[in-house]
């Protein structure tokens, strides 16, 4: 095995980031059928935009969704930095294995590299 392949038989969870608009997020419900299909067992998480909730809602792959809401900027510098703050205490309460985190957006990348994940 290559120093750096990732061992899914040792992942119990992992949580797919696409903090993006509807098409986007709708054209990754693959990815959660392609990571459920190499691993089955595999318990896995979405957190995208809350207005794009109803592109993953019922996907068969899909355990929880976390939800990010865009509109959540109007509510000032400290309500944001505040559920920022919960979503981030929520997501590492999950103990994620791997982050699969689909696009360049910072926020997603702050908060991946924060969530404790090994990979």
């Amino acid at each position: 095995m290559l120093k750096d392949t990732i061992d899914f038989s040792a992942i119990r969870r992992a949580l797919v980031i696409k903090l993006r608009h509807h098409g986007d997020v709708l054209l990754t419900a693959p990815v959660f059928s392609a990571l459920r299909q190499h691993a089955p067992r595999l318990e896995l998480d979405a957190l995208i935009y809350r207005d794009t909730e109803e592109m993953l809602s019922g996907h068969p792959a899909i355990s929880r969704i976390f939800t990010v809401d865009r509109a959540g900027k109007k509510n000032g510098a400290l309500a944001r930095i505040a559920a920022e703050w919960r979503l981030l205490k929520e997501l590492r309460a999950r103990n994620y294995d791997l982050i699969v985190h689909l696009t360049e957006s910072p926020r997603g990348a702050w908060l991946a590299r924060r969530s404790g994940a090994r990979w």
